[in-house]
């Protein structure tokens, strides 16, 4: 179902990735996925029972909803959703693929294009007649000033390297609430953080439960703090 589903997206126009595909042999299978999720301009969420089971989508879902993307739930079986997914949907429509597999389709297609479309530009106003010049001076258009290039940004150290202890302790514990994914998070995080306590903010995000999440800072910045 998942792959008739790719093609009919694909043969409307509509690029579309899929783990069973794109995940190339010797490939990180996680870190493949993540990377999916940050580059797509959307995400198709086809919901049966496993699915409904399943703690990888609901981590998934988490990093879209984190991202903001939109999500297009498809249901594929008559069944309610149950936990974090019910939460997840509660307030989403979604589109059954049953009792009419051709129309589901169709709407899905028109749903994603509605939803992903980018606005047309309007007409460029013409720009107005100048005023006549009073004076030859007036007519002269103002010199122009000498502009100043910027110097180009130089690269910004990581807050923390990979392959350090202190990497591999922030790594563990991220892991303990979101798995082996961890590491891509951390390694994204030291690179794009500016400062310690920006680092420790961008991965909280990833610990549920804001009594976790304090907890989860304090290791992390004792982590960070140098060892004397």
């Amino acid at each position: 179902m998942a792959r008739e589903i790719v093609d009919f997206l694909a043969a409307a126009g509509l690029k579309c990735w899929i783990s069973v595909r794109d995940v190339h042999a010797g490939q990180n299978y996680q870190e493949a996925i993540v990377h999916a999720i940050e580059g797509a301009s959307g995400i198709v969420f086809l919901f049966s029972d496993n699915a409904n089971k399943s703690a990888e989508i609901r981590k998934e879902l988490s990093i879209g909803a984190s991202m903001m993307l939109p999500l297009f739930p498809v249901r594929l079986a008559p069944i309610a959703p149950s936990g974090a997914l019910r939460y997840e949907l509660a307030i989403r429509q979604w589109i059954d693929i049953f009792p009419n597999r051709q129309y589901a389709l169709s709407k899905l297609v028109e749903t994603v294009k509605k939803a992903l479309a980018v606005p047309e530009q309007g007409p460029i106003a013409a720009p107005s007649a100048a005023p006549p010049a009073r004076n030859a001076a007036a007519a002269r258009p103002p010199a122009a000033r000498p502009s100043r290039a910027k110097a180009p940004a130089q690269p910004r150290d990581p807050i923390v390297a990979p392959g350090t202890a202190q990497f591999e302790a922030i790594r563990t514990l991220l892991a303990r609430h979101i798995g082996p994914i961890a590491k891509v998070f951390v390694e994204k995080a030291a690179t794009q953080a500016r400062t310690p306590d920006e680092f420790c903010e961008q991965l909280a995000t990833h610990v549920a439960a804001p009594s976790d999440r304090t907890t989860f800072v304090k290791a992390v910045r004792a982590s960070l703090a140098p060892k004397s």
